[in-house]
């Protein structure tokens, strides 16, 4: 497909797999892109995440799956079960196609991947550059950083800076920005060899308000070790007193919770093993602005129950990328990605503010509700269907989804 207007400048702020996803794709293109990164060396931060069938197909179109693939873990399904023992989900992709599969990778293997190819794509890097606003002057965006330096100019301006983006606050564009009182302390663990779960997301929950989980992440670079990510759902306010009673008051809970849990717990040795990631509700009026685009967290951020994060975004630079290549000029390219990006991260953003209170609240009668109707949903054919486009990052609406194989035959349906 050839494309419609010249190569653009382009600035990408932030070097997470939004960023780095979005330089790779628009550099490809043909456009000349230049990354902003506020550390001096630019490094993964977090541990283990989940990519989808969508977002695999993303990375195969700029051939970077089958290096996904090599360094995650195949995840064919999810097993949520409760404390007692009872089956809440047994969800897995092949009851929409056999060949369907999601990967828990570590951070920094995915991070390895999409940096080493955009040092191979020769994109040049302007790290330890804190960024705090950008605006438009004539026909061309500018960036200004902490220290008082204008990069520029530039056509357009990418921001993938995340969660706390200084470019979006400038902008005044948050519609709204919710925090979730609930968020999860993470690890990263050695795989015991005889796990039960090896190409399943596992996980426990004690009504709504205690929540555990093991996903299986392959390896990270220089550790041959089979890893896995461990999560614990935790009150924000109650940080401060999991830290005050100390590690082992905290693992004695989680091994009465989940005794499976034994030796990953055994491998913990300080609280400082763990992080706290917190989360919100954020939406923004428009995902545009003037030479201006907001992809993964700074353009939407969700609640983790449907794992779609680093999903999402690598979509968002996909999308915005093919926008880029197939508009006449840069407004409509802007338009059209913000149009083809409304549904699908609508639906998600709904969902996932939907579904937190089945998994993280305080409320009995959500935990409740949920071990009733979510097994019965399970056996309803459609229904299961849907749950599992809704896991795969599929769907559009209620109603609708889309085809990852929109981005790559390897991940067609059907």
């Amino acid at each position: 497909m050839e494309m419609h207007m010249r190569a653009l400048r382009i600035a990408v702020a932030g070097a997470g797999p939004a960023g780095l996803m979005a330089a790779t794709s628009l550099a490809s293109d043909g456009h000349q892109v230049r990354i902003f990164e506020r550390f001096e060396h630019p490094r993964p931060v977090g541990a283990g995440l989940m990519l989808q069938p969508t977002g695999l197909a993303c990375l195969a179109r700029v051939g970077l799956d089958e290096a996904a693939c090599a360094a995650g873990a195949r995840i064919l399904r999810i097993d949520g079960r409760t404390v007692a023992g009872a089956r809440i989900f047994d969800v897995g992709y092949g009851a929409l196609q056999p060949s369907l599969f999601g990967l828990g990778i570590h951070r920094a293997a995915l991070f390895k991947i999409l940096y080493d190819e955009v040092l191979r794509l020769g994109i040049e890097i302007t790290a330890g550059t804190e960024l705090v606003r950008s605006d438009v002057v004539g026909e061309a965006r500018f960036l200004h950083d902490q220290s008082g330096g204008e990069h520029g100019p530039f056509d357009l301006v990418v921001d993938a800076t995340g969660t706390r983006s200084p470019i979006r606050a400038s902008e005044g564009s948050i519609r709204v920005d919710r925090p979730y009182p609930y968020g999860a302390l993470w690890t990263v663990v050695a795989l015991p060899e005889d796990w039960p779960h090896m190409q399943a997301l596992a996980q426990v929950y004690d009504g709504a308000h205690t929540m555990t989980g093991i996903l299986p992440v392959g390896t990270q670079p220089n550790d041959p070790r089979a890893l896995a990510a461990m999560f614990w759902s935790i009150r924000r306010t109650d940080v401060d007193a999991w830290r005050q009673a100390g590690l082992d008051a905290w693992k004695a809970k989680a091994g009465r919770i989940w005794p499976a849990l034994a030796p990953f717990l055994a491998q913990i040795t300080s609280p400082d093993a763990l992080t706290l990631a917190t989360y919100a509700d954020m939406t923004l009026r428009s995902r545009i602005g003037d030479r201006l685009a907001f992809i993964g967290d700074a353009g939407r951020t969700t609640s983790p129950q449907l794992g779609q994060g680093c999903n999402l975004a690598l979509i968002d630079a996909t999308m915005l990328a093919l926008a880029l290549r197939t508009a006449a000029t840069l407004p409509e390219a802007l338009s059209t990605f913000a149009e083809t990006r409304r549904r699908h991260s609508s639906f998600y953003s709904i969902a996932s503010r939907w579904l937190t209170p089945f998994f993280q609240s305080d409320s009995r009668s959500a935990g409740l509700i949920r071990d009733m109707t979510f097994p019965l949903m399970g056996h309803v054919p459609y229904l299961r269907r849907e749950m599992v486009r809704t896991l795969a990052g599929m769907k559009t609406g209620l109603f609708s989804h889309l085809d990852p194989g929109m981005w790559h035959p390897r991940y067609r349906l059907g």
